[in-house]
């Protein structure tokens, strides 16, 4: 019985997103150019690209974001 609620709770939270989009909360600032961020509904996480859009924030990303945070407080101090 737990596993059909929580799918079904899961499912509600994906139908949000699809039909409305995601509702994206900034959540770390990595520089000027590149954010992390969550969703508030089904908490999917993404970050920034190159060009400007969001994309889905993968372990290599996540590596360089932190790289690149690291850099921007070395830089700063």
């Amino acid at each position: 019985m737990k596993i059909k609620r929580y799918s079904k709770n899961l499912f509600g939270k994906k139908i949000v997103c699809i039909v409305f989009g995601h509702q994206f909360i900034e959540t770390k600032k990595v520089n000027i150019h590149f954010s992390e961020f969550e969703c508030s509904y089904c908490k999917m996480q993404a970050t920034n690209d190159k060009i400007g859009k969001k994309t889905a924030l993968t372990n290599e990303l996540k590596e360089i974001n932190e790289t690149l945070s690291y850099l921007n407080l070395k830089k700063i101090l």
